[in-house]
């Protein structure tokens, strides 16, 4: 059986790791953020840019690779305070989308998630076990991103292609 998803290999995206409480972080960037989600595990959207609730006072901000220097030049990585961390990974990771109507199936395959609607919705985001590595799952409106280690790239591709047939 064959699932109907298109798989699509996606550019690279501006990508920083932000550590600490939101008031603090929110102090330091300043309103470049998209405001904070309210739910654990979940995006939020502004600008262009997203950032996504990863973890206990853990944010992965992402947007568009042209505005890395524009961001980084906001959240100044060297000078962040103690209380908070700002890494730039960028490089870090590779992504994927997968849309259409069965990208759940594939999705399903791929990683022990439930990413049934009711339980991550259209803006769910978290990491998960993505064919036996780390990976970043995103709910889309059309179906998935999901994004590994850019040096596992390769492997979730070919393994996609390969659930997906």
């Amino acid at each position: 059986m064959s699932y109907r998803v298109d798989i699509e290999r996606l550019g690279p995206s501006a990508i920083i790791d932000l550590q600490g409480s939101p008031p603090r972080i929110r102090d330091w960037i300043g309103d470049a953020l998209p405001p904070f989600p309210e739910i654990p595990n979940t995006a939020s959207a502004s600008n262009g840019l997203e950032l996504y609730w990863i973890g206990r006072e853990r944010w992965l901000l992402r947007g568009d690779i042209g505005r890395e220097n524009d961001l980084l030049a906001r959240a100044r990585p060297a000078a962040a305070p103690l209380e908070i961390s700002v890494v730039p990974v960028s490089d870090t990771l590779e992504f994927f989308a997968l849309t259409g109507p069965e990208a759940g199936e594939v999705v399903s395959i791929a990683s022990p998630l439930d990413h049934h609607p009711r339980v991550f919705p259209e803006n769910g985001a978290s990491y998960t076990e993505l064919f036996g590595v780390k990976g970043l799952l995103v709910r889309r409106s059309r179906g998935f991103e999901l994004g590994v280690e850019r040096s596992f790239g390769d492997m979730l591709e070919d393994f996609l292609v390969r659930a997906r047939a």
